[in-house]
């Protein structure tokens, strides 16, 4: 039996409304039914201290732990910050191979910036970054076109530009 669904696990208590409307979105983009785990913690063994962060892989390790053949991908979700090693930060990591990809809402709210707070720019914010790093789980790589969902992020600016939707390309690809 192939898995068709997909599990998110937030981490230390997401809120549900943007839990909600990024569920609904992952459902239509992928169509495939979505699910919301209980929390997860935030393994200690992941925090940076001299970087006031959180190693994403590390994270993700965790999230390949709860695999099964219930499920067809997993999308943790952290509210904290995330890096890998050569970057700054990340606003997510995939690992295709196992199917398995987090986000990170820190830095995709206004506040972050000490901006006012803008629910609706966050939770569009949050839905493409939760799309992009699925999307890498189902084998699509960074895409050229700046509106493509799967355009590369390096900075917010970039995701605030890209829609919540995949390209003609994208999308022929992920049909395959």
């Amino acid at each position: 039996m192939n898995p068709k669904k997909i599990l998110l696990i937030p981490f230390n208590g997401i809120d549900e409304e943007v839990l909600e409307k990024i569920s609904a979105y992952l459902s239509k983009s992928f169509k495939k039914e979505v699910v919301t785990g209980g929390n997860s913690s935030l393994s200690p063994g992941a925090y940076n201290s001299s970087r006031k962060q959180f190693h994403s892989s590390k994270l993700l390790d965790n999230l390949i732990s709860r695999q099964s053949r219930e499920y067809e991908r997993i999308l943790g979700i952290a509210d904290v910050d995330l890096y890998v090693p050569e970057l700054n930060f990340v606003f997510g990591e995939a690992d295709p191979s196992e199917g398995v990809a987090i986000i990170s809402l820190i830095r995709l709210r206004q506040e972050f910036y000490r901006r006012p707070q803008d629910k609706i720019l966050f939770i569009g914010r949050a839905v493409k970054e939760a799309v992009h790093e699925l999307g890498h789980t189902y084998g699509l790589g960074h895409c050229r076109n700046v509106k493509c969902v799967m355009h590369f992020s390096n900075s917010l600016m970039d995701t605030d530009i890209k829609e919540k939707n995949f390209c003609s390309g994208c999308q022929g690809k992920l049909k395959r």
